[in-house]
C-alpha cells in the first residue's frame, strides 16, 4: 500500500496541480472500473480506449488523477505531458524509497512466468517478497507491480517481457535490478526483431538497469549467451551460469521423472542437494535451477530452497494438470512458442495413457510461420501423439508437419471452429485419454475446453 501525499507525487511528476495536495495517495490505478477510495487513477491512452474519458465519473472519494490536460472535475488533478511516463517515473520513485535487499528481473523468450513462481517460492522463506503477478511484464504491468511495494518488502521481483528493441530497457531502468535471470533465446517476436541475435540482444538490455558487479544468471546452454557479443554485454557482470551441460555452475543429473513430480540432483560448484518438484515437464529441471541458483545468491539456506520449490503450484492457464472424470487434462492456453510447445508435447509423450493433443497458432513468427508450425508437426509425430486437433489457420502447418513426419492422415484433424472442434473431441474420447491444450493467448484455447465439457471447476 502507498502512503503518499498528492504534493510530493506531484514533485516528483514535475506536474501541475489542482486540487488539495494534503490528500493521502494509498494506491495506484490505471483500470477506471477499479477505482476505490484513496485511489490514484493515471489516465492512460490505449488503442481502444483513453481513461481521460472516465476521469469525470470517478468517485469523489478517490485521491486524484494524474492526466495530460485539465479536465473540469472537483476531482485533484495533477496535469503531466504524458501519463505513461508520469506512471514510470512514480514507480522508479516508490522502488527508490522502499529499502530492498534484493531486486530480481527475469527475462526470455519462454519460462518466465514459471521461473518468477518458482523463485518467489524459494525467496519467501526467508524474505517479504514483493512480486509481478500474472503476466504484469510490459510497460503497464511492471510500473503497477512496482507501485505495490510496501516500506516492508525485502525483495522485489519482477518480469520483464518485450515485443521490439527498447522495451526491456525501460523495464530496467524502472527496476532497478541486482540480480538478472535469462532463461533462453527463442523465436517469440522474431517477426519484429528479424533473427534470434537481435531477441537476444533485447534481451540483454535487462544490463541497462544494472549496476557493474550486479549478478547475471542466464541459460549457459544458449550458445548466443555465450558468444564474443555476450561477452562483451556481460564484461563487469558476475556470470552464472545454469544449465543442463556439466560445464556449467549448476547441471542435474539423475533426473526422475514421477507422474506428478519431478526429482533430480542439483549439482554446484559447493556440493550437491537432491530437489523434488510438483511439476512434470523437462523444462521445469532449468526452471528450478534458476530459482535454487537465485536462492544461493540471496543467501537462502539450501532447506529453505528446497523447501520453496517443493512447495511450488502453478497458477493460471500455464500447464494445469488436472483430472476431469477418468481424463487427464493439460491445459497449458497461455501462451505458445516452438520451444515451449516442445516442452509441452515432451510432458504429453510421457504419459502412458492414449496421447491427444489440441493445438492452435503460434503468433508473431512472420515468415517462419509455416516452418516453425511444420516443425511443431515434427515434434508432434515424435512425440507419440495418438490424435491431432488444430484449430487456427496457421495450426494447420501442424497437422501437415506431423504427416510428413509420417502421422497417419486419419490421426489429424483441421478445424477453424471451435464448437465444432469440441464436438468431435468429445465423440472421440472414451476414458482414460491425456489431452494436451495449447496455443497463443489470442487463440484463447480455453474455450474449447470448456466446450468439450474438460474445464477443471
Amino acid at each position: 500500500m502507498l502512503d503518499l501525499k498528492l504534493d510530493e507525487i506531484n514533485n516528483v511528476l514535475g506536474g501541475t496541480l489542482y486540487g488539495t495536495p494534503e490528500k493521502t495517495v494509498l494506491r495506484v490505478t490505471t483500470d477506471s472500473r477499479d477505482v476505490e477510495a484513496g485511489d490514484l487513477f493515471i489516465a492512460l491512452k490505449g488503442d481502444k480506449f483513453d481513461g481521460h474519458s472516465f476521469v469525470k465519473g470517478l468517485p469523489h472519494d478517490v485521491a486524484g488523477a494524474v492526466v495530460e490536460y485539465r479536465i473540469d472535475t472537483d476531482i485533484p488533478l495533477i496535469v503531466v505531458p504524458d501519463a505513461l511516463r508520469a506512471l514510470g517515473t512514480l514507480a522508479t520513485y516508490q522502488r527508490d524509497i522502499c529499502d530492498l535487499t534484493y531486486a530480481v528481473a527475469i527475462t526470455g523468450s519462454v519460462g518466465k512466468t514459471t521461473t518468477k513462481e518458482l523463485i518467489a517460492n524459494v525467496l519467501s522463506e526467508k524474505f517479504k517478497t514483493h512480486y509481478t503477478k500474472g503476466n504484469f511484464n510490459n510497460h503497464i504491468g511492471l510500473p503497477l507491480t512496482l507501485l505495490g511495494l510496501e516500506k516492508s518488502d525485502d525483495v522485489l521481483i519482477s518480469e520483464m517481457g518485450m515485443s521490439a528493441r527498447g522495451e526491456i530497457e525501460y523495464l530496467t531502468r524502472i527496476a532497478k535490478p541486482n540480480i538478472a535471470v535469462i532463461t533462453n533465446i527463442g523465436v517469440s517476436h522474431i517477426e519484429i526483431l528479424g533473427s534470434r541475435e537481435e531477441i537476444r540482444n533485447a534481451k540483454l538490455e535487462i544490463l541497462c538497469g544494472m549496476e557493474k558487479g550486479s549478478t547475471v544468471i542466464l541459460n549457459g546452454d544458449e550458445p548466443l549467451l555465450n558468444d564474443e557479443t555476450a561477452a562483451e554485454l556481460l564484461r563487469g557482470f558476475k556470470v552464472v551460469r545454469v544449465g543442463l551441460g556439466d560445464d556449467n555452475d549448476y547441471y542435474p543429473l539423475d533426473i526422475y521423472k514421477g507422474s506428478d513430480f519431478l526429482s533430480f540432483n542439483i549439482m554446484t560448484r559447493s556440493g550437491e542437494d537432491r530437489l523434488t518438484i510438483p511439476a512434470v515437464g523437462d523444462h521445469f529441471v532449468r526452471n528450478a535451477m534458476f530459482a535454487y541458483a537465485v536462492g544461493v545468491e540471496c543467501g537462502v539456506s539450501r532447506d529453505d530452497i528446497k523447501k520453496g520449490l517443493s512447495n511450488y503450484e502453478s497458477e493460471g492457464l500455464r500447464q494445469r494438470i488436472y483430472k476431469k472424470g477418468n481424463i487427464t487434462v493439460i491445459a497449458d492456453c497461455y501462451n505458445a512458442s516452438p520451444e515451449s510447445m516442445s516442452a509441452a508435447l515432451a510432458v504429453l509423450g510421457d504419459r502412458a495413457s492414449r496421447r491427444v493433443a489440441v493445438l492452435g497458432d503460434m503468433l508473431e513468427l512472420g515468415e517462419m510461420t509455416e516452418k516453425l508450425h511444420r516443425e511443431v508437426g515434427e515434434m508432434v509425430k515424435n512425440a507419440g501423439v495418438d490424435m491431432l486437433y488444430t484449430y487456427g489457420e496457421a495450426a494447420k502447418f501442424i497437422a501437415a508437419g506431423a504427416m510428413d513426419a509420417g502421422m497417419k492422415h486419419g490421426c489429424c484433424a483441421c478445424f477453424t471452429s471451435k464448437s465444432v472442434l469440441a464436438h468431435e473431441l468429445q465423440c472421440d474420447l472414451s476414458g482414460g485419454e491425456t489431452v494436451l491444450f495449447k496455443a497463443s493467448r489470442k487463440m484463447k484455447l480455453e474455450d474449447i475446453i470448456s466446450l468439450a465439457g474438460l474445464s477443471e471447476e
